[in-house]
């Protein structure tokens, strides 16, 4: 572990780009998917109007794009052939002027949800191990925000994957540890500290990015964790209040509905992970959730 990434040094987000970098992992591994190959496709509004279908059996059918884009530049048309029936995500609402949880380096904040009355939810994606290119496509198509947290053991065969996902604009990449160890309260200071310094740095030498937000993996800290959070720079370890499994959603609550604010948990998987389903199709499936109940999808680093 190279020396810088052990100090205590506090960071300020920064980006390149539109959203500011940085954003629990899992209960366990699995196997891991190999790296999907080819390209990410075409740029944000240049699809085909012959493109077929992404989620769905093709039906050859070919339909004009253009006269079906939505005011925010969103083709519903195109949306509901590629997904399954998906329509574009309402407008999200203003973000607030001051942001509802205010995090502090100095005293790392952990949250699971974001306290608002907009009927919005947080859409987060762990670890990295699938890397779909027709997932990039997909954030593409939607244009909705989403925050990654990455673990560099699973992305490392493939970093220019994530970049072409940050590079859509609509992805924010937040810290996720080096090598993804699912005990991390058994580990010394030290150890925790190596693991989330660690990842800052090689997040920054990759992407440019400085994440402010920790995600630890499996959902597992203890004190210790926190202390190498606000030694690391980072000022908020962030939780999840639903998770994504290949069809359905993980409620933790009796009434199995989403709220205002809820933070949702899904991982790059694919077919070796989903029982043959593809990253995109359970993607369509948590978006069918969020969708049927009445919910938009806003961007976390807005709110947090």
């Amino acid at each position: 572990m190279e020396t810088e990434a052990k100090t205590a040094a506090a960071r300020t987000p920064v980006s390149r780009r539109r959203f500011m970098g940085g954003a629990a992992g899992l209960a366990v591994l699995g196997s891991f998917a190999a790296a999907c190959q080819g390209g990410s496709g075409p740029a944000a509004g240049a699809a085909a109007d012959s493109a077929e279908p992404i989620g769905t059996q093709a039906t050859g059918a070919s339909v004009s794009a253009s006269a079906s884009a939505t005011a925010g530049g969103v083709d519903a048309e195109l949306i509901s052939r590629r997904y399954q029936g998906l329509k574009p995500f309402a407008a999200v609402p203003p973000a607030p002027t001051a942001k509802p949880i205010a995090l502090s380096a100095e005293h790392p904040a952990v949250f699971s949800k974001v306290p608002t009355g907009d009927k919005v939810v947080f859409v987060t994606i762990d670890d990295g191990i699938e890397k779909d290119p027709a997932f990039i496509q997909m954030v593409r198509d939607f244009q909705i925000p989403i925050t990654v947290s990455l673990a560099d053991t699973l992305i490392r065969d493939d970093y220019a994957y994530f970049e072409k996902l940050y590079q859509t604009g609509f992805v924010s990449i937040q810290n996720h540890t080096v090598n993804h160890p699912l005990d991390m309260p058994r580990l010394s200071a030290q150890q925790q500290l190596d693991e989330i310094a660690g990842q800052q740095q090689k997040l920054g030498k990759e992407y440019g990015v400085a994440p402010y937000i920790f995600r630890a993996p499996g959902g597992n800290y203890n004190a210790t964790t926190v202390g190498a959070v606000r030694q690391a720079g980072l000022k908020g370890l962030m939780m999840w209040k639903e998770s994504m499994e290949i069809h359905d959603m993980q409620y933790q609550t009796a009434s199995h509905l989403l709220r205002p604010g809820d933070i949702i948990l899904a991982h790059f998987r694919g077919p070796a992970q989903l029982k043959g389903e593809t990253m995109v199709q359970m993607m369509i499936n948590l978006y069918k959730h969020i969708q049927a109940q009445g919910f938009t999808v806003a961007d976390i680093t807005k709110y947090v």
